[in-house]
């Protein structure tokens, strides 16, 4: 278990980023503990993965994490995300660099490489729209609630009781975090292992990010038809629609794609949902999302939905 004092100066520090090497090693760590089917939402990946997988990255990584003498990544091998590497590319470039003294960097680095290019490229660009997503989202409450709701809304079993923030890890820390940049690194693989790093002045940890995009997983409840026909009286059977998909931030592409419906369709019905205050806009790099505002989230809630 991790457990993190954290001071005041460091709670006012709380940042969100996303890292592809570190989303490429939990996705290891999802292959290295399952060994046969692994759970929903992994299993249709991993069979994919799995099949054809080049030999030398089953053992030279799968099997390699699974032993821990000697440890696959050594303590302050893998760096410390950030935002100005958003690339692998960037990040191992910069690893193959600060870790030139390492025994074993180079064929390691090499095998991350092609691991990246067999299991986790292809898939890359749904997995990056949802840690985009997820880090509108958070970053959101951050911004308007503060760091301690952000916090204690993670989830995936990571609490928060202030001062104290834990999380399951494969070892015991209890650590302080003082005057230093506490950093978030939401991946869609953190089923598999747990990041956790510390470097001068920063602490890092993953955790996982929200069931959104390529992963997503039909884990809600079956709807209230009536609650349903009353929200479609209300708006309109297209606007409801819209409504009910905007739980998590998307693009209006993803909404159109999510519900079959033409994309100029789906900006018109997000044009007026913003204008009556039910939706909120933000832009993230060249996209524009899309989510309930606090009235949408109410007229649901008072719909009973």
């Amino acid at each position: 278990m991790i457990r993190l004092r954290v001071d005041d100066e460091s709670l006012n520090a709380v940042r969100l980023t996303f890292s592809p090497l570190w989303e490429t090693i939990g996705s290891l760590g999802i292959l290295a503990r399952h060994r046969g089917e692994a759970p929903s939402p992994y299993t249709g990946w991993v069979r994919g993965v799995r099949a054809g997988m080049p030999r030398e990255l089953t053992l030279g990584l799968v099997d390699a994490l699974r032993c821990s003498d000697p440890p696959l990544f050594p303590p302050g091998f893998v760096p410390v995300p950030d935002p100005a590497r958003n690339s692998f590319a960037a990040e191992l470039e910069h690893l193959r660099r600060t870790r030139a003294d390492v025994p074993g960097t180079a064929r390691l680095a090499g095998l991350l490489e092609a691991y990246w290019d067999w299991a986790v490229a292809p898939y890359w660009t749904a997995i990056r729209s949802s840690l985009e997503e997820e880090i509108l989202f958070r970053g959101r409450t951050l911004a308007v609630r503060g760091a301690e709701a952000m916090l204690g809304e993670l989830g995936g079993r990571v609490l928060w009781e202030r001062p104290r923030l834990t999380a399951p890890y494969h070892r015991d820390l209890d650590l302080p975090v003082t005057r230093s940049r506490l950093l978030l690194v939401p991946t869609v693989f953190a089923g598999g292992l747990r990041l956790f790093l510390t470097e001068p002045g920063t602490v890092a940890m993953s955790y996982q990010a929200r069931a959104t995009g390529h992963f997503h997983v039909l884990t809600a409840r079956a709807p209230d038809r009536e609650a349903e026909d009353r929200l479609a009286l209300l708006l309109g059977k297209g606007r409801a629609q819209v409504v009910r998909t905007l739980e998590s931030p998307k693009t209006t592409t993803a909404v159109a794609e999510c519900l079959g419906l033409a994309k100029s369709t789906v900006s018109q019905h997000l044009a007026v949902l913003t204008d009556v205050g039910l939706v909120w806009r933000q832009r993230l790099g060249g996209r524009v999302f899309y989510q309930l505002d606090h009235g949408g989230h109410a007229l649901l809630k008072q719909l009973g939905l």
